[in-house]
């Protein structure tokens, strides 16, 4: 198959694992509405043009090797209908599984709500994208459809193929990292999900959300706590999150997605360009407040330095094996996404929606974003295969303790 093109080992992994589990692990939707006189013609004609300029979204993929797609994108679904129609369908983007066999990793519907109002609900695998992608994308789509209106070409320049990423990857020997992993892991304590019952069938696979409670006096207390420590924010919340879940032991292992964009052409790149990372950290009893963040910011340093390092090797470098349950390494993962999603249409006014997920793909996620004042806001997404209810809120409640120990340490 000489059109073949290579897969990143995470693309590989989470084709496995979504497969495994049988549900939509890895769809990422979104949802815009827009007020305005849009010309959906030229949306949909800026939205090919954008499919276009990125092979790994016209691809289908079989777990080994992605092809360029024979039919290409299916387009823009348009539909008509009021408030219902457009969350029915906005909603069920995230809701069906995407064949990635016979269909591009892409699904984009428009729904006319009324005169001068739309929703618009994009859906992307993770296998060919990242919340960076999915910024990137939105930001192309807008200068497109301002050159499509115009009708001039779009200024736009061109862009890098995800797939020469994989190419390298797979070329690279990763046994010095392996080992550098190896000894990092060696004997690291995973604690078990709490939850000892099986869930109802409705609930197998879904999440039970929990929100964190972060109000604007803790975001004044977070952000001083990170000038006076030199650390990040992300650190102080990643901080919170490994005291609330550590139990007697003092260590914890706790993962941390890390962007692989250290460089301009990445930047430029739509794929997933992103790793986890077990950030192993141990203390001992008493320590708290500076002491304690600095610990963890050592940490969180040393597994970014190899954060190059695909995940499955880690997980071999491990000794840990992925079946089809929860992650045999991790069953807390931070994520704090700064990244903002916009859709600049030019005429228009947008806004974004979100559309919560339904399935789950890590025991337990705890979710930090940027509010719309400035403020953060946290929610922890739990499986409830692995936590109850009462298991979520008990983490909560560990977390805002944790993390007020934290900000209210004298400094």
């Amino acid at each position: 198959m000489s059109d073949a093109r290579p897969l990143s080992a995470m693309q590989r992994a989470m084709m496995v694992q979504e497969a495994l589990a049988g549900h939509p692990m890895y769809t990422m939707p979104v949802r815009f509405t827009i007020s305005g006189p849009l010309d959906a013609d030229a949306l949909e004609e800026s939205l090919h043009h954008v499919m276009g300029r990125h092979p790994v979204l016209l691809s289908t993929y079989d777990g080994e090797v992605a092809l360029p797609s024979p039919r290409g994108f299916s387009g823009l679904r348009r539909l008509t209908g009021g408030t219902d129609t457009s969350v029915a369908a906005l909603t069920g983007l995230g809701d069906t599984r995407f064949d990635l066999a016979t269909e591009v990793p892409v699904r984009a519907v428009l729904v006319a709500d009324s005169p001068g109002e739309h929703s618009l609900g994009l859906a992307v695998h993770h296998v060919a994208g990242d919340s960076w992608s999915l910024a990137l994308l939105l930001r192309e789509l807008g200068r497109a459809y301002a050159a499509a209106v115009a009708r001039t070409t779009p200024d736009l320049d061109p862009a890098p193929d995800f797939f020469a990423y994989a190419a390298r990857e797979q070329e690279r020997e990763w046994g010095a990292e392996s080992d550098w992993w190896h000894a990092r892991l060696a004997g690291a304590p995973v604690r078990p999900a709490p939850r000892t019952g099986p869930p109802t069938g409705q609930e197998s696979g879904t999440y039970v959300v929990a929100d964190l409670g972060i109000d604007a006096h803790d975001t004044r207390e977070i952000r001083a706590t990170a000038r006076a420590e030199h650390v990040s924010p992300s650190t102080v919340l990643f901080t919170a999150v490994s005291a609330a879940v550590t139990g007697e032991r003092h260590e914890s292992v706790v993962g941390l997605p890390a962007a692989l964009r250290d460089t301009a052409r990445r930047q430029a790149t739509v794929g997933p360009l992103i790793n986890t990372l077990p950030v192993r950290t141990s203390w001992t009893a008493g320590t708290r407040g500076a002491e304690l963040l600095r610990a963890h910011a050592l940490s969180m340093e040393e597994a970014l330095a190899h954060k190059d390092t695909p995940y499955p090797v880690i997980l071999r470098a491990a000794g840990a094996r992925r079946g089809s349950g929860a992650d045999p390494l991790l069953v807390h993962m931070v994520n704090v996404d700064p990244v903002a999603l916009d859709l600049p249409l030019p005429g228009l006014r947008t806004r974004a929606r979100p559309i919560a997920p339904r399935w789950a793909n890590v025991p337990a996620l705890w979710e930090f974003t940027w509010g719309t004042v400035g403020n953060f806001r946290g929610v922890l997404r739990a499986d409830a295969d692995s936590f109850t209810p009462q298991d979520v809120r008990e983490a909560a409640g560990r977390f805002r303790h944790a993390l007020r120990q934290l900000v209210l340490q004298p400094r």
